[in-house]
């Protein structure tokens, strides 16, 4: 480490990630890392703030979010989240193929519109 006292960020800590700010609740989503575990974010208003990666948290994906695998196996593939069982997450990826895989490891991310 560089010996600074910055917290460590986020596995999905990423650019795309839907995140909401602990301090009201507001929903955004990550256009840009920064330095530092810093992040520029888009609100939903459109309009852009830079948050530290401490005052966000992800927002848990629902069924027919679309979702970044974020750890395990299928890290980096991305699908549609189509149902979820348990600790288990059913997605079907790009490629229409269906992936089984723990939904602790699901990031919701906006697809490309």
């Amino acid at each position: 480490g560089d010996g600074g006292g910055g917290e460590e960020a986020a596995v999905w800590f990423m650019e795309r990630v839907c995140v909401q700010r602990k301090s009201d609740g507001a929903t955004a989503v990550i256009k840009e890392i920064g330095a530092n575990n810093t992040a520029t974010v888009e609100l939903e208003d459109k309009s852009s703030t830079t948050v530290r990666a401490g005052e966000v948290s992800m927002v848990p994906p629902k069924e027919k979010d679309m979702v970044l695998v974020t750890g395990g196996a299928d890290v980096g593939v991305e699908g549609e989240l189509v149902c979820i069982d348990g600790t288990d997450a059913i997605l079907k990826d790009s490629n229409e193929d269906f992936k089984i895989v723990d939904f602790v490891h699901l990031a919701k991310i906006v697809g490309d519109a």
